[in-house]
């Protein structure tokens, strides 16, 4: 068998294990959610756990091979260690020794590729040339020099976007149990248990405050850091707003009334300011896809016709 064909095969095997992971993931998911849909209707899940989307079924997790191989490398200074933590916390990650496995999955990756490379170096040289192997290699001890804390921060990203989706929503149920006569720290608590099956990510932050609160942080203090976790500044307005209407007591109810229909309207001018937009964004699609089919179209018959008529 010649290098091409092996490599051939070794590329359909991998995109078709990943097509079958993938699809694997697809079918739990929705299994997961058809349960979880199912439980929530028939009223068989307690107010107080969520299996799927709570932060207790990951802090309970044991530690897998990834942390116990973080625990014997170098770790770096507090400062480092902290850094990361707040990455990881914002990208979904609450596991006591999540910074020991980012740590070691951050090792295999500068270093896998890497060997990989230099046990097939012989065929991959024969094969491209020596020149474009070491940029091979190159471009890889980059991309697994980087590509760990780039991965966080898209999926920090996302999670912001997702955050932000939900946060207009999680006013409006907050103000409603407040001036249904719930106190602040119950209705986040309710509120929390509300978002989950449609916002998790808004509940795993909305639970660790909840534990913060719990755990006798003032609530100024726990809202800034779920504020920071999140990495929205309507949630630090929210924070802020809170603290002074407390301070000059005001009505909390009706600073969330108007809190929750400023935040209404700006959801409503971004999706107007988007479709608006829409028509500028579709200019290059038509210019690059549309016009010139239709001058196919247009020109092709008379083409027929001068290629009929030279012949």
């Amino acid at each position: 068998m010649t290098f091409h064909n092996a490599l051939t095969i070794l590329i359909a095997m991998t995109f078709l294990s990943i097509s079958f992971i993938l699809c694997f993931i697809a079918v739990r998911g929705a299994v997961l959610e058809s349960k979880r849909v199912e439980r929530r209707l028939a009223g068989g899940a307690r107010l107080d756990e969520d299996e799927d989307f709570g932060i207790g079924a990951k802090s309970r997790a044991k530690r897998n091979l990834l942390s116990q191989l973080g625990s014997h490398l170098t770790l770096p200074d507090a400062k480092e260690i902290t850094r990361l933590r707040f990455i990881l916390a914002q990208a979904g990650f609450f596991d006591g020794g999540i910074v020991k496995s980012f740590l070691a999955a951050r090792v295999i990756c500068l270093f896998g590729p890497v060997g990989i490379c230099l046990i097939a170096w012989g065929a991959l040289a024969a094969k491209i040339g020596t020149t474009p192997a070491i940029l091979i290699c190159c471009l890889l001890v980059i991309a697994g020099l980087f590509g760990p804390e780039q991965f966080l921060r898209f999926r920090a990203r996302k999670r912001t976007d997702q955050c932000r989706k939900g946060f207009p929503d999680m006013m409006d149920l907050m103000t409603a149990c407040v001036e249904a006569g719930l106190g602040m720290d119950a209705a986040l608590v309710r509120v929390g248990h509300e978002l989950g099956g449609r916002y998790p990510a808004l509940k795993q932050n909305l639970d660790i405050m909840n534990l913060e609160l719990r755990a006798g942080r003032e609530r100024n203090e726990a809202m800034l850091n779920f504020a920071d976790r999140l990495n929205l500044d309507e949630a630090k307005a929210l924070a802020i707003m809170l603290k002074q209407a407390e301070e000059m007591g005001s009505s909390v109810g009706k600073a969330l009334r108007t809190f929750s229909d400023d935040m209404r309207h700006k959801r409503m001018m971004k999706a107007e300011e988007k479709a608006a937009a829409l028509s500028a964004k579709l200019t290059v699609p038509l210019i690059l896809f549309i016009f010139p089919t239709i001058m196919v179209m247009l020109m092709l018959p008379a083409g027929i016709r001068i290629m009929a008529g030279i012949t």
